[in-house]
């Protein structure tokens, strides 16, 4: 291969055209001329101001485009002020300054010739002489060029530094003239502040402004960072001593370096930052949201309901459903209703096939034959409609039920504005955090009935804490447990398949023989490329066109982001099939991080976005790329519920690719064909709680790819990962006690 296409070359030009510049984030396209290269070099990347006439020295690797042919893919676009006569016309009259066209560049630069910048900065009484200036665009012009040096200067601070060109045009544009003040002071301000920044990036720019390993912001923010971290992997607080351990290991300090982290964590603490109670630490608001959580559910035990609805009116309500639903509800079922009727608050879990839905279908047609102000919420969008559909009656995410106000940065609805409601139904409650038990449960008036469904079987909340898992364990609160399993007219082989491995048993699956009839098979690919190669195949060939399902309605679960097996390379190979670039054409893709996103693609939103529309868009939901507009480097996708979202530059790392997903960010989805990788390369992360909920997401059909070894351990091992929440033995204190 070329060297020239593989090793960072450096040229010096000038900027003779700007095919595009995006100034919210300084992505441009220019059209650079190089001395004695003949036609101008298309250079990409990211500059802070893009203008005619402007000297740059671009560093970067040649690429060839399919369409474009030969450019720079720059990794910093650095710009030099012009020193030739000519440059510094060109450059004066690019339009940095509002009024001062080509005709009055010509006369400044006829002037002074090559001392025309430092005659503009250093005396611009001469300037504001020449006819057609004046002192006000002499002072214009030696601001803007005032400000264009310090902009330059900080712009060289940030990329001697290692910091990335699009990086340091986000903090310039953040902090101003401020930047290096700021970053010198403290750069892990960047993690706190900026969105998109973590640990890792500002710990590299600490580094390479040359901060001490043990210096006491990195210390703290190491600590901080490590609680972020666990808070990450579902753990309200972390125990002292294993605190200090992880930051230890993620600072790189090692034991045997003789560094205190008693002082920096004290200074956290008193900061207010972090919480200590007893010997476990606390990120602050994930300590207030435990504890009111600890303290709703128990006045919701502890103090009696003084409104029930009347036991006769719950039988009518019964045999109502039993006729409208045309079965009859079974015995478990009947006393939930019952239940519901009297308590204050009320736990209702079960496995699938157990009759979850017809339960909040019969709740539903209690309260609204009791005349009651009825609200049903539930995590996630998909799960809300299906709500919806299901029980005849608007159904809402818990996010948009709430309402979030982004000018106060919290959600409306709270201890001060309840929700008007009598009763609440939440739906897949198995995936509220702690933090979002506390802003729901602030929103429930004293006297209304909350009914949490869910499957304590499944994988907890993604977020801090298992609070279902918790309050179903508490022997204190109302819990009504279904398990009997309804038979339907076709036996299900998933909904058995879920049963077996939720009691630990290994199931037998069938493999497609062409001749067994299922809605769950196994297929045995021992090598992981092989693996990954016919789950392609099943996606985009083999499944729609033997079962007849549309590509749409297929989605890949894999339990790792990592690997040959994991969502990301899955995702990579799977849009290359599905939705190759000759679809949707070169100007019909942005590229976001490492990865283009093409009309047409499935997406998945990773982080909760409260403010880019009314209803806001939340961890996990998904949608398709519906327009693309590549000059201004922003997308439109269409989500599941029908909302057409419009993401600018600044959001575009929110997304990512979704044809295939992992099985926790699956949570909350009933998908009509489920394929699933399961591999022995996935050891680690094999347990009964992540296949049970993986194989419980499909609706119709599962097809699981890999090994029976991988199938097995998954069955046979219990979840190991234990997470650190103190909600189960707050309340176990205080129902005790009561």
């Amino acid at each position: 291969m070329n060297s020239e296409l593989t090793q960072e070359q450096v040229i010096r030009g000038t900027i003779r055209r700007v095919t595009f510049h995006n100034p919210s984030n300084g992505y441009s396209v220019l059209q650079v001329s190089v001395s004695g290269k003949g036609d101008p070099l298309t250079v990409v990347g990211y500059s802070t101001r893009a203008s005619i006439g402007t000297q740059v020295i671009v560093r970067g690797v040649y690429k060839e485009h399919p369409k474009y042919g030969k450019q720079m893919a720059a990794n910093s676009i650095t710009e030099t002020q012009p020193s030739s006569p000519d440059g510094i016309e060109k450059y004066l009259a690019s339009g940095m300054i509002k009024g001062i066209g080509q005709r009055t560049a010509e006369r400044i630069v006829e002037a002074f010739g090559e001392e025309t910048i430092e005659i503009i900065c250093k005396e611009p009484g001469r300037v504001a002489k020449l006819p057609g200036v004046g002192r006000h665009k002499a002072a214009l012009l030696k601001e803007a060029l005032s400000q264009q040096a310090d902009m330059q200067a900080i712009m060289r601070f940030l990329l001697e530094h290692n910091v990335t060109q699009g990086l340091a045009t986000r903090i310039h544009e953040k902090y101003g003239n401020r930047a290096v003040e700021v970053l010198s002071k403290d750069p892990y301000l960047l993690a706190r502040e900026m969105r998109g920044v973590g640990f890792q990036t500002a710990d590299t720019i600490a580094m390479n402004l040359g901060l001490a390993p043990d210096a006491p912001q990195r210390l703290r923010a190491g600590l901080y960072y490590a609680l972020e971290r666990a808070g990450d992997d579902g753990h309200c607080f972390l125990p002292l001593a294993q605190l200090l351990q992880r930051a230890i290991v993620l600072l790189g300090i090692g034991d045997d370096a003789g560094v205190d982290l008693s002082h920096p964590l004290e200074a956290l603490i008193e900061e207010g930052y972090i919480l200590k109670n007893e010997e476990n630490i606390y990120l602050r608001h994930l300590f207030k949201a435990e504890e009111f959580v600890t303290e709703f559910i128990f006045k919701r035990v502890s103090e009696p309901n003084t409104d029930p609805l009347d036991p006769s009116l719950v039988e009518e309500s019964i045999s109502q459903s039993e006729k409208i639903l045309n079965l009859a509800l079974s015995a478990e079922q009947q006393v939930a209703v019952h239940e519901a009727a009297k308590q204050r608050l009320l736990i209702i879990t079960g496995g699938p096939g157990c009759g979850k839905t017809t339960l909040i279908r019969a709740l539903t047609l209690l309260f609204k034959k009791a005349k009651k102000r009825l609200f049903l919420a539930a995590p996630t969008g998909r799960a809300a409609q299906r709500m919806s559909q299901v029980c005849d009656h608007g159904a809402s995410t818990i996010h948009r039920l709430l309402r979030f106000d982004p000018v106060r940065r919290t959600f409306l609805h709270g201890i001060n504005d309840p929700l008007p409601a009598d009763a609440l139904i939440v739906d897949e409650a198995s995936m509220i955090d702690i933090s979002l038990a506390k802003d729901l449960f602030s929103a429930v008036p004293r006297e209304a009935a909350l009914i949490l469904v869910g499957d304590k079987d499944q994988l907890p909340s993604v977020g801090p804490g298992r609070v279902f898992g918790d309050l179903v364990a508490n022997s204190g609160i109302k819990t009504i447990s279904l398990s009997r399993l309804f038979r339907r007219k076709e036996e299900s082989t998933i909904t058995s398949v879920a049963h077996m491995i939720n009691a630990g048993i290994v199931p037998q699956i069938p493999e497609p023989d062409g001749v067994t009839k299922s809605d769950a098979y196994f297929i045995f690919k021992k090598d992981p490329e092989e693996a990954a190669r016919l789950i392609e195949k099943l996606v985009a060939d083999q499944v729609p066109k033997k079962f007849g399902f549309d590509r749409h309605d297929i989605c890949v679960l894999t339990p790792s982001n990592r690997g040959e097996l994991g969502a990301e390379k899955l995702n990579a190979r799977l849009q290359e099939a599905l939705n190759p670039r000759s679809n949707s054409g070169s100007e019909q893709e942005l590229l976001v991080g490492s990865n283009w996103l093409r009309l047409g693609d499935r997406v998945c939103q990773r982080v909760n976005n409260y403010q880019i529309d009314d209803f806001g868009v939340f961890n996990g939901d998904m949608g398709q790329i519906y327009s693309v507009d590549r000059r201004n480097q922003t997308l439109v996708v269409e989500l599941w519920d029908g909302r057409l979202i419009k993401y600018t530059s600044s959001d575009l790392y929110q997304l990512s690719l979704a044809y295939a997903v992992t099985v926790h960010r699956s949570q909350g989805s009933e998908i009509p064909c489920v394929v699933l990788a399961l591999h022995d390369s996935h050891y680690t992360l094999l347990e009964r709680q992540l296949i049970y909920t993986a194989i419980t997401r499909a609706k119709k059909l599962l097809i699981i790819v890999g090994s029976k070894r991988a199938l097995a351990i998954a069955s046979k091992r219990a979840s190991a990962s234990k997470r650190y929440t103190n909600l189960q033995s707050r309340l176990e204190r205080l129902i005790a006690g009561r």
